[in-house]
């Protein structure tokens, strides 16, 4: 598994000494695993951990991880690396730049990497993401995500987001359609918990997006999530 984008940064951050400001990270259950619309564990339960490293710098890495369940393929683990560098504009909004590395443990020829560039807000952030080789194809693809929230109490919070897959480049024997997800809930924390219900949605134009039998098609169903932060 190739780490680069979470390795330079940590590798970064530990250069800076005080600049290493802190660590976070959380483990969830969730009741069915959606990554930008696409269904990544069969529609059972599955287990997700998450550490990321943020610096006073700027500088900020992170790792993902959820159990994977794929049609044809054994059980493994899905898992992002990434890396980036963030930083605050004097009329408020931030901006940032970065890497990500996406891993399939049983499926290594779906693997893929991202650069991104986003802004964000108080209540709603962009980001723009290009893989070069999406999914194992040599694909070019472009996804632009749009994400919002707004408390209702210190509690209680609603959230949203629609994210759009656009492919920049055509491969023979691979769909060339566009893809649009959405997903909106509403989250309650107590203490470190965290619960969360949500509605998630996926409408694609045509199905096979990397080398395989399988297609990614249209579907929407109730994603209920139990994590707690550490």
């Amino acid at each position: 598994m190739r780490r680069w984008p979470l390795a330079l940064a940590l590798a970064s951050c530990l250069a800076a000494g005080q600049a290493c400001a802190q660590a976070s990270g959380s483990v969830a259950l969730v009741s069915d695993y959606y990554y930008r619309g696409v269904g990544y564990s069969k529609g059972d339960p599955v287990a997700q951990f998450n550490l990321s490293f943020d610096t006073r710098s700027g500088f900020y890495a992170g790792s993902f991880a959820s159990l994977l369940k794929m049609s044809g393929a054994p059980r493994g683990v899905y898992a992002i690396g990434y890396a980036g560098y963030a930083r605050r504009m004097r009329s408020g909004p931030s901006w940032e730049v970065g890497a990500s590395n996406h891993t399939f443990s049983t499926m290594s020829g779906l693997n893929y990497r991202e650069v991104y560039a986003g802004l964000g807000g108080e209540r709603l952030s962009g980001r723009v993401s290009y893989s070069p080789a999406y999914l194992g194809t040599s694909m070019g693809t472009v996804y632009g995500e749009l994400n919002g929230g707004v408390a209702l109490s210190d509690d209680v919070g609603l959230f949203a987001r629609v994210g759009y897959l656009r492919p920049v480049s055509t491969v023979p024997r691979y769909s060339s359609g566009t893809r649009v997800d959405g997903r909106i809930g509403i989250g309650v924390s107590v203490d470190a918990w965290k619960v969360q219900a949500a509605w998630d949605a996926l409408h694609a134009q045509r199905g096979a997006y990397a080398r395989s039998s399988g297609t990614i098609a249209s579907r929407n169903g109730l994603v209920l999530t139990v994590g707690r932060s550490f």
